[in-house]
This record gives structure tokens, C-alpha cells and sequence, in this order.
């Protein structure tokens, strides 16, 4: 067995090489060239695609310009033939270039016995085409070959978007699989040996310095550490973990060297079944079903149906009308309107999303956009800033908060860990200026020690650590605080940090709240500050303390009980509910795995754009059902009158034309929605 040179599709019975699966290939091969050599299947499909889009776009404005020319001039004459026979010449290769993907399709609808929007679109065109050149050879008066050609390109022009998202997708888990270190330093024979990640086994020693991502699931057995595991909790604080605390793959070692006890290889690690939760995700999601296709199911079959038996009729009493007024049932029942219902309100609703800095990967998001009643939304950088800042500082009785704050900046300059940033960031917007220092300090999941020019000692950092620097041993401090500050043995008093909810988001979910939609904070941060997030923007159901697989569950718990959820989240830790939910959306300043997985991404802006987003879909599916009745309504109509030999295919051309304004016109109704705004 073969393979195309085009497109990478099996060609069976192939001979020689290069071998193509059908003329098109074969044709935009010759212009264009051959796939380059090592292209995978998607890219190669992805590239006939666009070639085949791109080929067939130059003939059919051709096409287009010629039909303009055509109705201008009269039924007859040397001027109206000579168009006929060029637009002949231009729809040729669109035909040849575009169909064969559809013609395939009507071959293996006619076996299954069933019928799709392949067959409709197959019988359509085609018997526009066919018709078009019989009366271009017998010299008569209609020819359709601008709707053949225009209605081929237009659905050809929607797969090859889908087929890119699909491509996307696929991009996206392999990025997610690339945060797993490829390489382990594991103790082997009396020394450290760089080994492949994957062949580490449960039980062997791992070491991972300060600035590596640490490659296997494991328990630490020496050192200590401050840890970014974000990308699995989404909490942005990073945690500490001593001797006998888990770690987990692909988080981040901050400030020091630990050495690890594997407990699960590559395959078994939390981010390998986050990777395959999101395939399996992606898997689960069944392809949509389009209304158009479910009605052509029925109203294909009848065409051709109507077609023999109006055919039949007129036989005893005149074959060329018999001919005529069959070929009119197919000619006036090809789907102009129908073809072009959703595809124009979609491509607005589209293109009017991307004007708002929203990025909505297909149709089928925006119809299911429209369904939803349940928005389940990640905490940290979602609803928040997702930076860690000073809310509030608290100083103990008798130090002002002036000297609590100089002293801790004067610990926490130059330091990256986020904590000391967010104090030093604090000190700055109050105006406080720290004291010179001569020396620092760093103590890994500990805090920083900084030594002042006046001799003095600054410690910052966690409470507990902080209480083993105090003169008189341990005091009880009231505020709940995440550091503590201490000069000279003396507590000064400590800091309150949290992740902000952005104003916005407080906007955005009053807006939807007001639309119907029940929302839900789920999160890996910790439940006491989820908790309190969620008062801020006034929502009721919430959970903390989440992993990624059990945001996934509560996902599809809620779609078990018959509920439509859109995910919103913004990191690689919500990639599998991303992609579980009915629609993901992933917010600006997520990562590049969250964006590629979501199908929906805010490009700019914040929480605010979700609102307008499901304003904007509902109206579209709204605008799209009215297209869709009035193509299927003119259709049932036209039909009635060919079959009658009320309708010539020329009057058929003009009620076909007069049906797309209409659908065009109807879409652009979505434009003027002020419901947007």
C-alpha cells in the first residue's frame, strides 16, 4: 500500500511513485509541489488543504467575475457564448481541485445508507455542474457554475480551520509532555549518574538542584526546598518541602538541592495522567451534530426521490420536458442558502469575537457556547491577579508599620522568591526606603537573614522559623499571617499576603449571574483563601485544595447530572477540565498549554469579555436557526414549483440568489446586536 504525495492518505493498488489518491491532489501537487519529506500525516493534510483552498480560490473569482458579465448581457449572441465557455475553463479545476473530499463522502453515505451534509453538498454542486456544461454544449440559455464553485470552496474553507485546531491540539499535549524533564541525575554504584527520566524506578535516589524542574513523582529524603508547583495547584505562593513531604514531576526547585526517592516512573507520574486526562478528554467529546446534517438525512433521499418521480410524469407527454423539470428538482433544491446559513453567521459571530480580543477556535464552540448554564472558574490568575501582594501589614503593639516595613524590605531586596517580592514591592508603593545592609542570607524553605549596616539582624520569612530568632523563645502573635519580621530578637510583626480578585471579575460575574448561569469556584489553592475569593465575587459553591484530575471529576459530575459547563481557567493545571468541559476558555496571561487546549482564549483583556461572549453566542445560534428555516422553507417551496414545471432553472437562479441576500442580510443582524456591549 501507498501513500499520496499530497496528503499522506492511503492510495491502494498504487503502482509507481509518486502515487495520489484522487485528481485534486494529483493537480495541486503539479502547481505547488510535493509535501516536503518527514511531514507528519496532520501537517501534510493541513498543507493539501490550504493549497487546495488556495488554488481553487484563483479560478473561482474568476468564475465569479465571469457570472457578473453573464447576467449583464442577453440570452444569446457570440459575446454570451464565449463567457459560458470561460466560466467552463475557470469551474473545471474548482470542480476537479474541490469535490473529490465530497464526492467520496455521497459514495460512502450511498453504502452506510445514510445521508449527511457531505451527500448534500455532492448532489448539490454537482448537479449545478453537470447541468451548467450540458447547456453550455447545447447552447442554452442557464448555467450555475458560480454556485457550484462558491458553495464547494466555502465548506472546504471550514474544514481546513477545523483541521488546524485539530493540529493545535495536538501541539498543545506535546508541550504538556515537555515539562517532564527528560533526563535524571539518579544515584548508581557510589556516584550520580545522568540517566533517560523514564528508566528511573520506583525506589531509586534522585537529585535535583536549585533552578530544575524535578523529573518523577517522589518523597524527599534530604534537603529542603521552596517548590513551584503552580503548574499542578495553580497556587502561586511556592511551598516547602523537608525530608519525607511529596514531591511531584515537572514542579520547579527553587533555592536548594534535594535528593528524591522515586515512587512512581515517568508513566505513573501526576503529570503523565495529566497529559492522558486530556486526551482522553479530547477523545470523549463526541462530534457535534449539526442540525443541517440531521435534516438532510430526510430531505436528501427526497430530493432525488421527487427528482425520479417528477421525471416520470412528464415522460409520456415530452422527454425534454421530462429532462428539464428533473434536472430543475435537483438544480433548484441544490442548498445555497442552506449551505451558506450557519457558515456566514458563524464566520461573523467569529470575526466579531477576534474584533473584541476573543479567540473562538470553531463553530461548534460558539453553538455549544450557546448552550451553556454552568461556568465552573479557576482561582488564581482567573478571578485574580494572579501575583502575590501585601494586603495588609501588621505591626505588633509599640512598632509603627513604617519600621516593620523598612526593616522587611531590607531582607527581601534582591530576592526572587515571590513572597519577598511582594513585601519589597509594599515597601515601594509606600514610600518606605530600607536601611543599608552588609550581608544576606538565603535559608531554603526558611526565610532570607539580612545583617544592617548598624549591626542589627533582620529575619523574613516563615512564622515558625522566624519564632527560633526570637529572644525569650516563642511569643504568640494574633494576626494570620504567612511571614513574620523580627530585628534583633524582637518580633516587629508580620504580613498578610493574598492573591487579589481583580475588579473586574466581581463586573463579569454580577453580569452573568443577572444572564442565568451558575457559577463555581474550583481551585488547588487553599480552601481558606478560595473561600474567601469567593465572598468577594458572591459565589455560593466553591471547593480548595484541588489537583487537576479532581477538578476534571467535579467537571464531569456536573455534566453527569445533565448540566452544560463552560471551564474557565488560565494554567497547565487546568488543561484537563479545559478540555473535560463543554467549552474551555482560557483567560490572557495563560500559559501556552491552557490557550491551545481551551477553545476559546481571551487574546486581551480580562473576565469581562466572558459575558459578552455568551451574549455573543446565544445571538448567533438565535440568527443561524432563523437562516436555517428560511434556506430549508424557500427550498420545500422551490421544489414544489419545479416539480409542478411552474419554475425554469433560470427563475430558480434568481430565487436562489434573492435566498442567500437574505441569509446574508439576516446574519448581519448580529453586527447591530447591542447586547454585546
Amino acid at each position: 500500500m501507498a501513500y499520496c504525495a499530497h496528503c499522506g492518505l492511503p492510495v491502494y493498488g498504487a503502482a509507481k511513485e509518486p502515487a495520489y489518491c484522487c485528481i485534486g491532489c494529483a493537480m495541486v501537487a503539479a502547481v505547488a509541489g510535493p509535501a516536503p519529506a518527514g511531514a507528519g500525516a496532520e501537517t501534510r493534510q493541513s498543507r493539501a488543504l490550504m493549497l487546495r483552498v488556495g488554488l481553487a480560490a484563483f479560478f473561482s473569482a474568476n468564475a465569479m467575475v465571469f457570472s457578473l458579465f453573464l447576467y449583464s448581457l442577453e440570452g444569446s449572441g457570440a459575446a454570451f457564448d464565449l463567457i459560458r465557455g470561460l466560466l467552463l475553463c475557470f469551474s473545471v479545476p474548482v470542480f476537479v481541485i474541490l469535490a473529490p473530499p465530497f464526492l467520496g463522502g455521497l459514495m460512502r453515505d450511498l453504502r452506510r445508507r445514510r445521508f449527511s451534509m457531505d451527500s448534500l453538498i455532492a448532489i448539490g454542486s454537482g448537479a449545478a455542474f453537470a447541468y451548467s456544461c450540458a447547456s453550455v454544449f447545447q447552447r442554452s440559455d442557464a448555467v450555475y457554475f458560480d454556485t457550484a464553485t462558491m458553495l464547494l470552496l466555502l465548506v472546504t474553507v471550514g474544514r481546513l480551520l477545523e483541521a488546524n485546531a485539530r493540529a493545535k491540539g495536538h501541539r498543545a499535549l506535546r508541550e504538556l509532555a515537555a515539562l517532564q524533564p527528560p533526563q535524571a541525575r539518579v544515584w548508581h554504584g557510589g556516584g550520580w549518574e545522568t540517566m533517560d527520566a523514564g528508566a528511573v524506578e520506583p525506589g531509586e535516589r534522585v537529585q535535583v538542584r536549585a533552578g530544575e524542574r524535578i523529573p518523577v513523582d517522589g518523597r524527599v529524603l534530604a534537603g529542603a526546598a521552596a517548590i513551584d508547583q503552580s503548574m499542578l495547584t495553580g497556587e502561586p505562593l511556592p511551598v516547602e518541602r523537608r525530608q519525607g513531604e511529596t514531591v511531584r514531576a515537572g514542579s520547579l526547585c527553587l533555592d536548594a538541592v534535594l535528593e528524591v526517592e522515586c515512587t512512581a516512573n515517568a508513566a505513573g507520574s501526576l503529570l503523565a495522567r495529566l497529559v492522558s486526562a486530556v486526551e482522553e478528554a479530547q477523545r470523549a467529546r463526541p462530534p457535534i451534530e449539526r442540525l443541517a446534517d440531521r435534516v438532510s438525512a430526510a430531505f436528501v433521499p427526497l430530493t432525488f426521490l421527487l427528482a425520479v418521480a417528477v421525471f416520470l410524469y412528464w415522460w409520456p407527454q415530452s422527454a425534454e420536458k421530462a429532462w428539464l423539470s428533473g434536472l430543475s428538482v435537483l438544480v433548484v433544491a441544490c442548498p445555497c442558502a442552506l449551505g451558506i446559513a450557519l457558515p456566514v453567521v458563524n464566520t461573523l459571530a467569529l470575526a466579531e469575537a477576534a474584533r473584541r480580543g476573543i479567540l473562538v477556535r470553531s463553530a461548534e464552540a460558539l453553538e455549544r457556547l450557546s448552550a451553556i448554564r454552568t461556568v465552573a472558574l479557576d482561582k488564581t490568575g482567573t478571578v485574580t491577579h494572579g501575583q502575590v501582594e501585601v494586603t495588609a501589614v501588621l505591626p505588633v503593639d509599640g512598632v509603627e508599620a513604617g519600621e516593620l516595613l523598612s526593616h522587611a524590605a531590607a531582607a527581601a531586596a534582591d530576592s526572587l522568591h515571590p513572597v519577598a517580592r511582594a513585601v519589597e514591592r509594599a515597601a515601594l508603593q509606600q514610600g518606605v526606603e530600607a536601611p543599608l545592609r552588609r550581608g544576606l542570607r538565603a535559608f531554603p524553605g526558611c526565610g532570607v537573614e539580612a545583617e544592617l549596616e548598624s549591626g542589627a539582624r533582620v529575619v523574613l520569612g516563615q512564622p515558625r522559623w522566624v519564632q527560633t530568632h526570637l529572644r525569650g523563645g516563642p511569643v504568640n502573635f494574633s494576626g494570620d499571617c504567612g511571614a513574620w519580621c523580627a530585628a534583633g530578637g524582637r518580633l516587629l510583626g508580620g504580613f498578610l499576603l493574598d492573591d487579589p480578585v481583580a475588579p473586574e471579575a466581581v463586573e463579569a460575574l454580577a453580569a452573568c449571574r443577572e444572564m442565568g448561569l451558575r457559577l463555581l469556584l474550583l481551585s488547588g489553592d487553599r480552601p481558606a483563601a478560595v473561600a474567601r475569593a469567593a465572598a468577594q465575587l458572591g459565589i455560593a459553591e466553591h471547593a480548595g485544595g484541588l489537583l487537576p484530575e479532581e477538578k476534571t471529576e467535579r467537571v464531569r459530575a456536573l455534566q453527569s447530572g445533565g448540566e452544560r459547563v463552560a471551564m474557565v481557567g488560565d494554567g497547565i493545571n487546568d488543561a484537563p477540565a479545559l478540555a473535560a468541559a463543554d467549552v474551555g476558555i482560557a483567560v490572557s496571561g495563560g500559559t501556552d498549554v491552557a490557550r491551545e487546549v481551551a477553545e476559546v482564549a481571551f487574546i486581551e483583556g480580562g473576565l469581562w469579555k466572558l459575558p459578552q461572549l455568551i451574549r455573543l453566542a446565544r445571538r448567533a445560534q438565535r440568527l443561524g436557526r432563523q437562516n436555517l428555516a428560511w434556506a430549508f422553507g424557500y427550498n420545500a417551496i422551490a421544489l414544489s414549483l419545479a416539480a409542478g414545471g411552474l419554475l425554469r432553472p433560470i427563475w430558480a437562479a434568481l430565487i436562489m440568489v434573492a435566498s442567500s441576500v437574505l441569509v446574508v442580510t439576516n446574519s448581519f443582524r448580529l453586527a447591530r446586536f447591542e447586547g454585546l456591549h
